[in-house]
């Protein structure tokens, strides 16, 4: 019997070079998520104290927020290949990035200075720049699921028949 020789082969990329960011990435996304909830939760706690309405930007901010902590929860499961359904990313990169213009266009360029609500304009002034960081977040998800799923759909890069971790 004859054995082929696999000295001249590539080997396979490792898995951890893939794993490892995208598992930081969706951790991030995570505490991203929680984070806005946090600030813009605190708005919507103290309308409903004082029987206010909320503002449906402050409930935006929370359906947005849900979505990528349930969305980046599933993707941490080991068993989802979160790469055939990046589209979703996409979805919630725009979502994000709607987020960021509402808030960042209230509360970024506003002077802080006056005493009364200083606190809660520095609060909501650094929620705009944590929703600038969960856009990018969900950005560079969705490009990599992107690149993925095109490597994925075409073969491996190796053999042209492999899949993509």
């Amino acid at each position: 019997m004859v054995q082929k020789s696999k000295s001249h082969r590539t080997s396979p990329p490792d898995r951890a070079f893939i794993t490892l960011p995208r598992l930081a990435l969706r951790i991030l996304q995570l505490l991203l998520a929680l984070t806005i909830a946090g600030i813009y939760g605190q708005d919507l706690h103290m309308a409903s104290k004082h029987n206010v309405s909320a503002g449906p930007r402050w409930v935006f901010a929370e359906v947005v927020a849900g979505l990528s902590f349930l969305l980046a929860g599933i993707y941490l499961l080991p068993f989802v290949r979160s790469f055939r359904t990046f589209f979703l990313d996409g979805v919630l990169f725009l979502f994000w990035m709607i987020l960021f213009g509402i808030f960042g266009g209230l509360f970024i360029g506003r002077d802080c200075s006056a005493k009364s609500s200083a606190g809660n304009c520095e609060r909501m002034k650094a929620g705009a720049w944590v929703d600038m960081v969960g856009m990018l977040a969900w950005f560079f998800s969705f490009v990599g699921g992107g690149v993925m799923w095109w490597k994925d759909r075409h073969g491996s890069i190796y053999t042209g028949r492999g899949s993509v971790a």
